[in-house]
This record gives C-alpha cells, sequence and structure tokens, in this order.
C-alpha cells in the first residue's frame, strides 16, 4: 500500500457468539477475517491481504471480567484478573492501579486479610462496575452496524478536533481514594 512496506490497521466486527475457537490459532484468524472483510472495497482487501503474511497481528475479543468475588482465601484479585473493563472504556490501567491502591490500604487498615478483602471489594467495586459500564455506551458509536450510524460517527469525530476537552467523566472520577497511611506500626 503505497510506498512504504508497513501497514497499521484496526479492523472489527461483530460476531454472534464470541469467537473463541480462533483465539490460539492464527490461521484460523487470518480466514475469519478475511472472510469476514472479503467483500469490502477501498483499500480493505489489501490489508487483508498484507495481513495474511504479517508475523505481528493482534487478535482478541472485546470483553469484560466479571468476577463474583475479588478475592478467595488468602488470594486477592486486582486489575484485569478481577475486572478487566475491555479497551472500549481506555480505564484498564487506571482500574488496575485503583484497585491495588484500594487493596493495600485495606491490608494496611484491617488485621484480618478477610475483612480487608471483604473493604477493599465493598469500597472499590461500585467505582469499578460505573467505568466497566461505559464500554457499552460506545461500542455502538465506535463500531456502527448501519451506513446512518457510521455516518452519525464520522461527523462526530470530525467535529472532535474543534471542540475543547472534556473536564473529567464522572464514571473516571467516581471514587475518592483513602488518604495514605504513612508507616505504621507493626501489629501482632
Amino acid at each position: 500500500m503505497g510506498d512504504g512496506d508497513e501497514l497499521h490497521a484496526f479492523l472489527d466486527f461483530t460476531h454472534p457468539q464470541p469467537p473463541y475457537e480462533f483465539l490460539r490459532d492464527p490461521e484460523a484468524q487470518r480466514d475469519l477475517v478475511t472472510a469476514v472483510f472479503a467483500d469490502d472495497g477501498w483499500e480493505i482487501p489489501a490489508m487483508v491481504s498484507a495481513m495474511r503474511h504479517a508475523d505481528d497481528r493482534f487478535f482478541d475479543t472485546v470483553s469484560q471480567i466479571h468476577l463474583p468475588r475479588w478475592s478467595s482465601g488468602r488470594v486477592g484479585f486486582v486489575g484485569d484478573a478481577a475486572y478487566a473493563p475491555s479497551f472500549l472504556t481506555g480505564q484498564g490501567s487506571s482500574l488496575a492501579l485503583v484497585g491495588a491502591y484500594m487493596l493495600a490500604h485495606s491490608l494496611a487498615t484491617h488485621r484480618d486479610h478477610t475483612e480487608a478483602f471483604a473493604a477493599y471489594e465493598r469500597d472499590t467495586r461500585g467505582f469499578v462496575e460505573l467505568n466497566q459500564s461505559q464500554a457499552g455506551k460506545g461500542d455502538t458509536a465506535l463500531f456502527p452496524t448501519t451506513a446512518e450510524a457510521l455516518e452519525r460517527r464520522n461527523t462526530a469525530l470530525r467535529a472532535l478536533t474543534g471542540r475543547p476537552p472534556q473536564t473529567g467523566r464522572p464514571a473516571h472520577t467516581a471514587l475518592t481514594l483513602p488518604e495514605p497511611l504513612g508507616d505504621q506500626p507493626e501489629t501482632a
């Protein structure tokens, strides 16, 4: 494509069920993407052809992790292991950092790990769920399925260059972190 020998493309599609059987089979991934985009125009056939020979391709599903509990015994989960929000939220690293901070705070303020894990989950779960809910609000705009939705999305994207940046979204700022504890005396 063009004069360069490198191509970076983001091809997305909807599938009735998550294509789990393709996640570990690179050849099946190539075949699926080729089949999905077989009838598309513009530069898509060249992109798909280049993808078939690429060794640095990335294939994944848009998914989230929803665990009923974030701990089991003496093991506590944080970040993607407990509540991956999906890349559609843009909050994966933020949730992991906030979760680690909240878990550390809970462990430092509770003598028993069971109480600490319960406090961590109680104080953090609402924030996590609010951020996870943001994925569903943008997916139809980001990945339109009709010509009208595509036009709305493209018009909105073109307008972004002229809009002032937003100053924080409620989901991203919905949790006030506890103050750092500083050095704590060891307890027996």
